[in-house]
């Protein structure tokens, strides 16, 4: 009987030895998949943010250096606008190319400011002719030329462009780039936090 016994608690103990080692089987397949999805979910959420942090920085980089250009062009000085006007161009190509028509309001404005500061580097070279042509002639002082018809219209006109960029695009520009950023930073936060909340 004892014998008997012994093998009844014998094949008790390996069976539950065997259902203990499928449990462990199974947990560790539980477990497995799980880490695997969180590691998936964790891979996908840190490639998006670096690439929506890479985008947001690049964009604020470039619109620093664009507002920079707008204000040295509309400052009044008058030395290296054609230089000033090709820095703006690049940096408002720059933010065009990383906004890819997400916002047309934006790239329409800012296609305006490129245009009238055209048109304040054209003013700046009719002044520069103007400058040059009676420069020559020996009773022509610098008072005399700055009162030239040609040369009084073309600062009034730069002045007035130049008060426009201010006063009617740039405000309008920065506070667009600056929504889109915001939005930018928002979609960020919902898609960190959503992907954590998924099962």
């Amino acid at each position: 009987m004892s014998n008997e016994l012994f093998n009844i608690f014998s094949a008790i103990g390996i069976g539950l030895t065997f259902l203990a080692s499928i449990a462990a089987v199974i947990v560790s397949i539980i477990s497995l998949r799980y880490s695997n999805k969180v590691a998936k979910r964790s891979g996908y959420l840190c490639t998006i943010t670096a690439s929506r942090d890479k985008w947001s920085n690049s964009l604020r980089e470039s619109s620093s250096l664009y507002f920079t250009q707008i204000a040295r062009i509309c400052s009044g000085q008058e030395d290296n606008l054609e230089e000033i006007y090709n820095e703006l161009t690049r940096y408002h190509f720059a933010i065009v190319l990383l906004l890819f028509e997400q916002d047309e309001e934006i790239h329409n404005n800012m296609s305006v400011v490129r245009s009238k500061a055209f048109e304040i580097v054209d003013q700046s070279n009719i002044i520069n002719q103007q400058y040059k042509k009676l420069k020559e002639s020996p009773n022509a002082t610098e008072t005399y030329i700055e009162s030239q018809e040609v040369v009084v219209k073309a600062r009034q006109k730069m002045y007035d462009l130049r008060c426009s960029i201010l006063n009617d695009y740039q405000g309008r520009i920065f506070n667009g780039i600056r929504n889109l950023l915001e939005r930018e930073w928002r979609k960020q936060q919902y898609e960190a936090t959503g992907m954590w909340k998924e099962k």
